[in-house]
């Protein structure tokens, strides 16, 4: 098992289990890059990284394939080096981790640079996204794509609770991860200067939880001002693509679909794409 009563449960792991989808991700990415440019696309750069999973999968998929990991934090980091690095072979030599601000990294020139999971919220003013956006911008090849995601609706400007049950997998090193509860808190937003602070707990089975195990200090940012802010740091275009909704089973849909419009919900996901 990943861990039993004497042992600590690691939060990475649970984190990976519980919020992200890298082949999903990664396919979508591809499938719009293909779509927007015509061509498929080799060099991408993960802001953001925190443990890397997305750039590490996808040099894994593909010999000809590179990848830039950036993050301020070496905890991450160096938990990715022990736990991802080790099990993607020569793969690891197309990537590479730089540790920086996002806004000040220097790497080479990419196809796609991704900030997935609201993580550029942390610049709180105007001048701070749009300082990113610019350095996102100088990062691409000039057939490039910026990828952020985005949530909002009636349900992301209050304080709430939500829960997930999330099923047991294996890792890749044949590790168990049990099933256990994921959540997620708003613990405060502030309609003056929509700012919003969350935090990720995780409910084990055991009875044991683990509270704080992710905190969040942020600025919800809505999609005209991320799209006004990516226009102005110098992208030519943006797409929006929103995640599809079931109406009969009250439940999202694994698909997103580029719109100009669409009808507001209790809560909404979206990839917004600058267009270099």
């Amino acid at each position: 098992m990943l861990y039993s009563r004497a042992m600590k449960p690691d939060r990475h792991r649970l984190y990976e289990a519980s919020v992200q989808d890298v082949e999903f991700d990664l396919d979508f990415f591809r499938r719009v890059y293909k779509k927007t440019r015509g061509t498929p696309f080799e060099r991408l750069r993960e802001d953001f990284c925190g443990t890397a999973r997305l750039a590490s999968t996808w040099v894994e998929q593909k010999a000809t394939r590179q990848a830039w990991a950036v993050d301020l934090d070496p905890n991450p980091i160096a938990w990715s080096r022990a736990h991802h690095l080790p099990l993607i072979g020569d793969a690891a030599r197309r990537f590479h981790f730089v540790r920086a601000d996002v806004r000040k990294a220097r790497t080479p020139k990419v196809d796609v640079v991704a900030a997935l999971n609201c993580s550029y919220w942390v610049f709180k003013k105007r001048a701070q996204l749009v300082d990113y956006f610019r350095s996102a911008h100088r990062s691409l090849a000039p057939r490039g794509l910026f990828i952020l995601d985005a949530f909002g609706g009636d349900r992301t400007l209050r304080e709430m609770v939500e829960r997930r049950r999330v099923r047991g997998i294996r890792t890749r090193t044949g590790e168990r991860v049990p099933a256990f509860t994921y959540v997620w808190e708003q613990k405060s937003f502030n309609p003056i200067d929509y700012h919003m602070r969350a935090a990720i707990h995780f409910e084990l089975d055991d009875g044991r939880s683990m509270r704080n195990a992710f905190t969040y200090d942020w600025r919800v940012w809505g999609l005209p001002e991320i799209d006004e802010a990516l226009r102005e740091a110098g992208f030519v275009d943006v797409h929006v693509y929103v995640q599809g909704w079931d109406d009969e089973t009250n439940k999202a849909l694994h698909v997103f679909r580029r719109r100009v419009r669409f009808v507001n919900q209790e809560a909404w996901l979206a990839f917004i794409i600058g267009v270099k």
